[in-house]
């Protein structure tokens, strides 16, 4: 059998946003970047593999280590380097249910195939938590946590930068793809919409939105992503009410429209529309 090729090393980018901000792209969620005299304040920390990486590249940007890292949720595109954060004295900051789920054994589901997450190890589970929301006072911003109930997961936060006008949104935001909406952690599409509003509804024509995948955004991208989400959730729904199977809902191929926009991530059309069609049927 021919070597298998050595994985070329992660590329890890940044955008400088201003006011401090920045958004680093490497492999896994966005990752946010508060600069400044109080500390650096960082949202996500991608996977465990390259947070040497990602730490290295904070440095180069802020230098120093993270004093603050918030996990916008708890899979591990967006927890896995937690670990190695916490060693450089992070303190991590994350809603309740994040550390209710990294703490212990979780098995996800995609479109029906079951992926089981081991629990991490202590050192990597947040040491801050929170029900609602909470407010920090860094560098010259208000950042406020906001709980965003049921949407991508039981547990996601959207990170709001109020002297800045700017969003970290997480996974509640796919930027031009259909979004992965994780049901068997407690999310739902009815709530994913409600959380698209509220940062819609939080946003003006300024806001720059850090996306949980994808290009940095504006409040129209949110609001595009709502739209498609409404629409497409309704021609599921005629699906269910027809009394159509899944086998039959996919066959019929309902969402055939939206591809060329939408998509262009791992959401597949088959897999985002067996992911709206167990939402809104009940199924399992």
């Amino acid at each position: 059998a021919a070597p298998a090729l050595p994985t070329p090393p992660v590329v890890i980018t940044s955008e400088d946003l201003g006011d401090g901000l920045h958004m680093l792209q490497g492999r896994g969620g966005n990752i946010g970047l508060l600069t400044g005299p109080d500390g650096t304040f960082v949202i996500d920390s991608q996977y465990g593999d390259i947070a040497e990486a990602n730490l290295a590249k904070i440095n180069e940007i802020a230098g120093d280590a993270p004093r603050f890292l918030v996990n916008t949720h708890w899979h591990g595109d967006h927890t896995g380097g937690n670990a190695a954060f916490e060693e450089t004295g992070a303190l991590v900051v994350a809603h309740e249910n994040v550390r209710a789920r990294v703490s212990t054994d979780q098995s996800l589901s995609i479109a029906g195939n079951l992926r089981e997450t081991p629990a991490s190890p202590a050192g990597a589970w947040p040491l801050v938590t929170f029900d609602d929301d909470l407010t920090l006072h860094l560098n010259g911003q208000t950042i406020r946590l906001v709980h965003l109930a049921d949407a991508h997961t039981d547990g996601d936060t959207m990170v709001y930068f109020e002297e800045a006008n700017a969003f970290h949104m997480g996974d509640v935001m796919f930027a031009g793809n259909f979004p992965f909406i994780d049901i068997s952690s407690g999310g739902s599409v009815a709530g994913y919409i409600a959380a698209l509003d509220k940062a819609y509804a939080m946003a003006d024509a300024e806001t720059r939105v850090i996306p949980g995948h994808g290009s940095l955004s504006t409040r129209e991208d949110i609001k595009a992503l709502a739209d498609m989400l409404r629409e497409t959730r309704a021609l599921v729904q005629a699906e269910v009410d027809a009394g159509k199977t899944l086998e039959e809902t996919l066959d019929a191929a309902p969402l055939s429209a939206y591809v060329d926009d939408w998509a262009n991530g791992f959401m597949t059309e088959p897999i985002f529309t067996t992911m709206l069609y167990t939402d809104l049927s009940g199924a399992s």
